[in-house]
């Protein structure tokens, strides 16, 4: 019970911080825009363009992908792995929603054909299937655990990686739409931004190779001198028999 309330409490926490600071970058966005005028630069149209923007890469940039990197490799280290992963999961579906609805209100992109709107509406599509697949998580131990985790590892794969195109779609469009001077930064701190996330992911997957290589060979692989699969049996010992004594004789089971 105790722990159920725990993750109760994260959730409504997580609600509150997504909803206060999505909301925080909208009106921080839309309070620099000036007076409309017949120029679209100096009007209030670019700034919910820079609020969608800026809400998608924070949901795919920042929030989902980090929870992605804290379910693979904290669960092993960090006893609050989960409440973590959880937190910043919903944080992710909330500024990635309030940027869809940004771009649904105001930029009417259901009628919008480019490739751009059609796969951001597809990859939130993703994003809430992962909601509902996490509210109906089966327990581990149960056969359907599999399917499950499959499914959810690769629509949370996928909808990161997705986006990660779509925002770079997103900053072409911006360009070109908009001259506001050179936008070369944007391109750059993005791409910063996925190259940190990449290394993590590659780091992170061989630390603990990183870490044993001041140990010795034995207390590294104290099995390695074995065949692969024998568990540490002899060779002369085949890795699933034992020897079995019986009125008739020896055989293997």
């Amino acid at each position: 019970m105790g722990g159920a309330v725990l993750v109760n409490f994260f959730v409504v926490i997580a609600l509150l911080l997504g909803w206060f600071g999505a909301s925080a970058v909208v009106a921080q966005t839309l309070a620099s825009a000036p007076a409309p005028a017949e120029d679209p630069n100096e009007g209030p149209s670019i700034r919910w363009y820079q609020a969608h923007g800026w809400l998608l890469w924070l949901a795919f940039g920042v929030f989902f992908p980090v929870g992605i990197l804290l379910s693979r490799y904290g669960q092993y280290r960090l006893k609050w792995w989960f409440e973590a992963h959880l937190v910043l999961q919903i944080l992710g579906v909330i500024t990635s929603t309030i940027g869809v609805a940004i771009a649904l209100n105001k930029f009417d992109a259901l009628n919008d054909q480019m490739t751009h709107t059609k796969l951001g509406l597809a990859i939130m599509v993703l994003v809430w299937v992962q909601v509902v697949l996490s509210i109906i998580r089966p327990n581990r131990g149960q056969v359907s655990r599999v399917p499950w985790y499959f499914i959810h590892w690769l629509f949370g794969t996928a909808s990161v990686l997705l986006a990660w195109y779509n925002i770079f779609k997103g900053l072409d469009l911006y360009v070109e739409g908009w001259t506001v001077g050179s936008q070369k930064d944007l391109y750059v701190l993005f791409s910063l931004n996925v190259a940190i996330l990449g290394f993590a992911y590659l780091f992170l997957d061989r630390f603990n190779h990183l870490m044993n290589q001041a140990k010795e060979q034995n207390v590294v692989h104290p099995n390695a001198q074995y065949p692969l699969g024998t568990q540490g049996k002899p060779n002369n010992l085949q890795e699933s028999s034992v020897q079995v004594q019986s009125t008739n004789g020896t055989s293997n089971v």
